[in-house]
């Protein structure tokens, strides 16, 4: 595997990266493993057509915290998103690596480290989640290799699952 760059999240979102989230919605590669709406690309479309830019970023945090995946030296490359969930300080994350030719050299765990550097960090969260279809074995590699551990079953999905003691201790190591 190559080293992956640099990654940082990124909060505003404009016209252009919802162009992009278009193009990787329409991807059945990408798509295959995710649990989003078969109309993503069409309430994309329609967003797009409909908020205003300054809006976008205001739009896409209306459920949860949204980031753009971007490379230090320039360019999106994907998003995370982290959900709220009903128990006390637990968050759902899903991360998207939208660029095929970037798969396999770390830019989603990168992302995931990031993402839960802010969870845990600066929201003081207590446990990120992860559902994962069984059959998407790099996004499967990338949970462990952030310290998830897999702690049960949600329907067709494994769920993996990190605590503030596993993270802090992992940063420790």
């Amino acid at each position: 595997m190559k080293k992956a760059a640099s990654i940082f999240l990124r909060t505003e979102i404009g016209q252009r990266d919802i162009e992009l989230m278009i193009r990787w919605m329409d991807n059945p590669n990408i798509t295959r493993y995710l649990n989003e709406d078969p109309h993503i690309v069409y309430a994309l479309r329609q967003l797009s057509m409909t908020v205003p830019a300054p809006m976008l970023t205001y739009h896409f945090n209306r459920a949860g915290h949204f980031f753009l995946v971007c490379l230090e030296e320039g360019g999106t490359v994907g998003f995370v998103k982290l959900y709220r969930l009903p128990e006390s300080g637990t968050y759902e994350i899903v991360y998207v690596i939208g660029e095929e030719s970037l798969w396999g050299r770390g830019f989603g765990e990168s992302a995931i480290r990031a993402a839960l550097a802010k969870a845990f960090l600066e929201w003081r969260a207590e446990r990120i989640i992860a559902k994962i279809v069984p059959q998407n074995q790099r996004s499967i590699r990338s949970v462990h290799a952030c310290g998830f551990r897999q702690n049960g079953t949600e329907g067709q999905f494994l769920r993996y699952s990190i605590t503030t003691d596993a993270y802090l201790q992992q940063l420790r190591a």
